[in-house]
């Protein structure tokens, strides 16, 4: 699955993470189950502060963008992978998305006999 970031500009609104439905390997397209955290979460309370608090910030100056705004809606999309130390987990970027941000509370119910 993937664990992503919603944002608002700088603002983290919700994490989602998004597991492939039937053990499947891709979460994409809203075959997948979802399950919500809100910001601060025990679960991935690491992940958030490290992501807002030093990779944003050291993206945005390795752009030369620390003086820019961020998008409005963007989320950062995150793949899990086994940690250096047995039985942890890290995470690495899989992209960062301000073009086409899926709603995810939406994706939730889209897909097979899914429905609003």
């Amino acid at each position: 699955g993937e664990v992503r970031m919603l944002m608002v500009g700088d603002v983290m609104q919700m994490i989602i993470h998004k597991k492939p439905e039937g053990g499947g390997l891709s979460a994409v397209g809203g075959n997948s189950d979802y399950t919500y955290f809100k910001p601060g979460c025990a679960e991935y309370a690491e992940l958030e502060s490290k992501f807002v608090n030093h990779d944003i910030p050291m993206v945005m100056k390795q752009l030369d963008l620390e003086n820019d705004p961020l998008p409005i809606l963007w989320t950062g999309d995150f793949i899990p992978r086994d940690g250096d130390v047995p039985g942890t987990t890290d995470y690495v970027v899989g992209e960062f998305n301000c073009s086409c941000v899926g709603i995810s509370k939406f994706q939730a119910v889209c897909g097979g006999e899914k429905t609003l």
